[in-house]
């Protein structure tokens, strides 16, 4: 029995492993990290500012003009 095929696929873990680490290092000095939530900012604009739900999914049947209308209650 062999032990080659287990070798080359430890060989690729710990290679696939180093790279990983070493892209973290690096994405942590150079402060890829310091900033994470202005990133999810980045979609809204004035046309869709943050906060406004924009999704036509849940509106009445009479609301079709009016984009600021509320989500439907149940009665």
């Amino acid at each position: 029995m062999t032990y080659t095929p287990l070798a080359v696929i430890l060989g690729v873990l710990v290679i696939g492993a180093s790279v990983t680490l070493a892209i973290l290092f690096y994405a942590s000095q150079h402060g890829y990290f310091r900033n994470l939530k202005s990133g999810a900012y980045v979609i809204f604009d004035e046309d869709e500012p943050v906060g406004q739900p924009q999704d036509q999914l849940f509106r009445k049947q009479g609301d079709e003009d009016d984009p600021s209308s509320p989500t439907p209650s149940s009665n």
